[in-house]
């Protein structure tokens, strides 16, 4: 029985230690998720897809001469999406208002490509993207959402040769707030970017070959 006590009190100080180790790591989620390089000229600019922001911050890099070409990730089209085409009433994938965006900001078609075909994720961007990449291209600025910069350039810079030098920046529009518990938009995102951090260091990776069922 002498053994009894200080094993409980062993146990409820390392549960105490727990709770607070995770109570930090509640409040600095966002901290820890950002992790960005500082902005460099390079030989293109690389569009994540999944948020408007991105095409629209690369734009303003490309127009103020940080790169002369971009790479643009071509995001999965969902069946419900097929679905609201199918009605004719004017509906816009993902990538076709990318697209609209970048010629909107003065960029021609001919200075932008599409890599992928159905992208469901960051892994699946990286893969798609090394195998559009030509061997002239030696540096690469990679623009996402704040809370992404670090999976992206984890992920990025494990698949991408490795002479291939690639800068992470965000987009300034991006706001993420301190509470970030209590705004709709920003507690989700932390919540799957956490988990899908887990995931990939687990060596899990979403892709459209087995995740989208038509």
């Amino acid at each position: 029985m002498r053994i009894v006590r200080p094993l409980l009190t062993l146990i409820g100080a390392l549960t105490v230690i727990g709770l607070l180790i995770m109570a930090v790591l509640f409040i600095f989620a966002p901290q820890l998720l950002q992790n960005e390089d500082n902005l460099q000229t390079a030989d293109a600019i690389v569009v994540l897809g999944g948020n408007y922001y991105r095409p629209i911050y690369a734009a303003e890099l490309y127009n103020k001469g940080f790169a002369p070409k971009l790479f643009v990730s071509k995001p999965v089209v969902l069946p419900e999406e097929m679905k609201v085409r199918d009605l004719e009433i004017g509906y816009l994938y993902q990538w076709e208002v990318m697209r609209d965006i970048l010629i909107k900001n003065g960029i021609s078609a001919d200075k932008f490509s599409f890599f992928g075909q159905a992208n469901v994720s960051t892994i699946e961007e990286a893969e798609e993207l090394n195998k559009a990449l030509t061997s002239d291209i030696k540096s690469l600025i990679l623009v996402t959402s704040p809370l992404h910069t670090r999976r992206a350039g984890i992920i990025f810079r494990e698949i991408l040769p490795k002479d291939v030098r690639i800068y992470v920046v965000s987009t300034p529009y991006d706001i993420v707030p301190t509470q970030w518990w209590t705004n709709f938009r920003a507690a989700p995102f932390v919540v799957l970017e956490v988990a899908k951090t887990l995931y990939y260091e687990l060596g899990g990776g979403f892709r459209s070959s087995n995740q989208i069922l038509h």
